[in-house]
């Protein structure tokens, strides 16, 4: 097929893509013969035999053997990655979110296979993770506690030195209570280190920038310097009312902007030293209009948004809400208010693109979002939906 046009360029795209699903879906199956065969003749050691032969580590080689595993509880979702509608993406976000749930829980969120796999077949692997961790928080809603002391014990932190760059690397994992706190830890030492400022040595890149920023605060606070706010919790939870006083229901809503779960109880013992706010819209006090007598906005304008955004407000960007900037539509410089109507919560990559990529971005007044790229092609998506108190 000859790349002559976008359009071209998308169907391969899209050809490549189920080819990626087919082979995916053959390999699974060679897996799942390997582990089938050492089950026969145990001397077999079926991890170091898929190692050889693509040429990868064992800890690599161990992936296609989580994914096969998965993929055998839910017979559904191996066939939609067989004739493409899902990719391996997919598959292996499910195999590392069930990867560690106990047997009964496996079993209930296998029980949603035929729902899973439809919701995977129609929405990005990220989008996806959403429907899969809120399918996983019902699976476990009598056993929260338990989960969260199970992750407990699940907590690593390894170390090593890139032989290739040099660079001392480090790659941890964290319960979702340690993780909330280490992450607004990061991020307001970040913020109270480089609001004005940032340092020479950043990358031009946004999304590079960032994560060099992060890597800056991370020291910042190992080296014990105290920066405002940096050493309490600041999160928001959208909940519904519901939840927030009964407990976990069928179509509960808890999010606390990080792609974390946390028992109700837990939100509520961290409500006793931290500050834990839920967020049920139609609170009220709120103040939404500050003209222009402060650039950025305030608490209450944050919350306001958080109810009515998940995160970045791009259709299909599934960037959380702990990561995203609260952007001017009229920017600020050139005389725009920081009032509710005129502010939108992007992430940094639509932030840059917003301001140096000449994306245009317009709400209405039921804030129907419209956004017209340079080449003048439009999105459009309606109002969000927000959580009603």
């Amino acid at each position: 097929m000859a790349l002559s046009s976008a359009q071209n360029c998308a169907k391969l795209l899209e050809r490549l893509n189920n080819l990626r699903s087919w082979t995916e879906s053959r390999a699974l199956a060679v897996t799942q013969r390997l582990n089938e065969l050492a089950i026969e003749a145990p001397g077999i050691f079926p991890e170091q035999i898929l190692a050889d032969a693509t040429r990868v580590s064992l800890t690599q080689a161990i992936q296609p053997f989580r994914r096969a595993e998965a993929i055998e509880q839910l017979p559904q979702f191996g066939a939609a990655l067989t004739n493409g509608a899902i990719n391996v993406d997919h598959v292996e976000l499910l195999a590392r979110s069930i990867a560690r749930l106990d047997k009964a829980t496996k079993q209930r969120v296998s029980a949603r296979d035929e729902f899973l796999t439809d919701v995977a077949s129609r929405t990005t692997s990220a989008e996806f993770g959403r429907t899969l961790r809120d399918e996983i928080r019902r699976a476990q809603q009598h056993d929260g506690i338990a989960t969260l002391e199970r992750q407990r014990r699940n907590t690593r932190l390894r170390t090593w030195t890139d032989r290739t760059t040099g660079m001392w690397c480090l790659r941890g994992e964290f319960d979702p209570e340690t993780g909330g706190i280490l992450e607004n830890r990061i991020s307001s030492t970040l913020e109270a280190l480089f609001h004005d400022a940032t340092p020479d040595t950043c990358p031009t890149d946004p999304i590079e920038k960032q994560h060099h920023l992060r890597a800056l605060a991370l020291l910042s606070l190992t080296s014990g310097k105290r920066t405002g706010r940096a050493n309490s919790i600041d999160m928001s939870v959208l909940i519904d009312a519901k939840t927030l006083l009964e407990g976990v229901h069928q179509h509960s809503v808890i999010d606390c902007g990080l792609g974390i779960e946390l028992p109700v109880e837990t939100l509520r013992r961290m409500a006793c030293y931290a500050d834990v706010t839920p967020i049920i819209v139609g609170a009220d006090g709120v103040h939404m209009e500050l003209g222009r007598t402060t650039r950025l906005a305030n608490r209450s304008q944050r919350r306001a948004l958080r109810a009515m955004y998940r995160g970045c407000a791009v259709p299909g960007c599934c960037v959380a809400w702990h990561y995203v900037v609260i952007h001017h539509l009229h920017y600020f410089h050139k005389g725009g208010p920081t009032d509710i109507q005129n502010l939108l919560p992007l992430c940094s990559k639509h932030h840059h693109l917003a301001h140096e990529g000449g994306w245009q971005f317009n709400l209405d007044a039921a804030r129907n979002l419209s956004i017209t790229r340079p080449d003048n092609t439009r999105m459009t998506t309606g109002p969000p939906k927000v959580l009603a108190a």
